[in-house]
């Protein structure tokens, strides 16, 4: 394991140009800038020119920076997790999954895994979620071009704008004054209303819309359901390919989704981060011993292996052909007992004697043939046709 440390100033910008692992970018009081690889110093490259620093890593690694770190990662071919980064989060291309957990306003392009975000200071924008995508208390407008698994969005105060989600969407937003939530979606919609909400609702969906909003009368036009609550301040727009239930919820209360909470989600992400800084310290600690462990292997002792290694196989090899060859001496007398029962049964169908034996063919003969079989040069069938015929049947 590898580990650099840099000083710099209270915020400063990092560009993660690729990492060829996973990636973990942590929030630090301290002014200054500490990488750890699991790799070897060889495999970070780090440029500096005044507090723009950039960097290129190749295999697994762990950041920490300043909080108010303007940060900027291009690739990653493994997992993100970015975490208490106040600044400007702007992300590229992740591979694996992606965890963004108390970010400034952050932008990401394409994330091949699952996205799970949970409180964002400003906007946020993620063009395309290749897997589940799960969204909580985000303080500005959250935009999602798509998101091929599932959505879940919880504690929104922005505006929403979502194109297009292949599978269900769980939306509980605040629906402040001013702001529109738009959504379309292959699946089901069920949606969260605060009771104090001050609503205009135009919904579309195939499978119907279902209401227990108290004071909430759905009215269909053109086949939209439309309805207001309030003042009619913001406005919730959905079109689905499925069913869409509006539930009533309280401010402070988690809603209960297929048995499960909100806030017990958040709860379970919480442990999910703890297990998984457990998991990179016990790794690391393993493969400090196992480089040690490795340095102190005999080299005779790994010759003498690889020879034992190599007489075990000569030995199955040697065993595999004794195999092939007996097995072409049976297949060889099967054949001649079954020419031998075909011509009596020939010679009792048309009444004719037995031709007088020939001489049976010698053994150099039988054995080159059988030769030619454990060499792989002739299958045991053919090896039995040639002996029949050098016997002349």
């Amino acid at each position: 394991m590898f580990k650099q440390t840099i000083e710099t100033s209270a915020a400063p910008h990092i560009t993660i140009t690729e990492c060829l692992g996973n990636l973990v970018v942590r929030g630090s009081e301290e002014r200054q800038i500490t990488a750890r690889l699991q790799g070897e110093a060889d495999d970070l490259v780090l440029e500096r020119e005044g507090e723009t620093i950039t960097m290129v890593a190749h295999t697994g690694c762990h950041l920490t920076c300043p909080p108010d770190t303007t940060l900027t990662v291009g690739t990653v071919r493994g997992n993100l997790r970015v975490e208490s980064v106040t600044a400007p989060v702007t992300i590229r291309t992740v591979h694996g999954n992606v965890i963004l957990r108390a970010v400034g306003p952050s932008a990401l392009e394409q994330t091949f895994g699952n996205l799970r975000v949970h409180e964002v200071r400003g906007d946020l924008q993620a063009q395309t979620t290749k897997g589940n995508a799960q969204v909580r208390q985000v303080e500005g407008s959250l935009s999602m071009n798509q998101v091929d698994g599932n959505l879940a969005a919880d504690g929104l105060r922005g505006g929403l704008a979502v194109e297009q989600v292949r599978g269900n969407v769980r939306l509980r937003a605040l629906f402040s004054s001013g702001h529109s939530y738009r959504l379309s979606a292959n699946g089901n919609l069920m949606a969260y209303i605060p009771a104090d909400a001050s609503l205009r609702l135009a919904l579309r969906a195939r499978g119907g819309v279902r209401s227990s909003v108290p004071g909430l009368a759905l009215e269909e036009d053109d086949g939209e359901m439309r309805g207001t609550l309030g003042a009619a301040e913001a406005s919730l727009e959905a079109q689905v390919g499925g069913s869409i239930s509006l539930r009533a919820w309280e401010a402070g209360e988690g809603p209960q989704v297929e048995g499960m909470s909100f806030d017990y989600m958040a709860d379970l992400e919480g442990l999910g981060v703890q297990i998984e800084a457990h998991i990179a310290e016990a790794m690391a600690e393993m493969e400090e011993r196992l480089e040690e462990s490795l340095g102190r292997i005999d080299g005779e002792q790994i010759r003498l292996q690889m020879e034992r290694a190599k007489e075990q196989a000569l030995r199955t090899a040697g065993r595999a052909a004794e195999r092939a060859r007996r097995e072409a001496e049976r297949e060889a007398e099967r054949a001649r007992l079954r020419a031998e029962r075909a011509e009596r049964r020939w010679q009792r169908a048309s009444g004719r004697r037995s031709r007088p034996k020939r001489e049976p063919i010698a053994d150099e003969e039988r054995m080159r043939v059988l030769r030619m079989v454990e060499e792989g040069k002739i299958t045991p069938e053919q090896a039995a046709d040639l002996l029949a015929a050098l016997e002349g049947r």
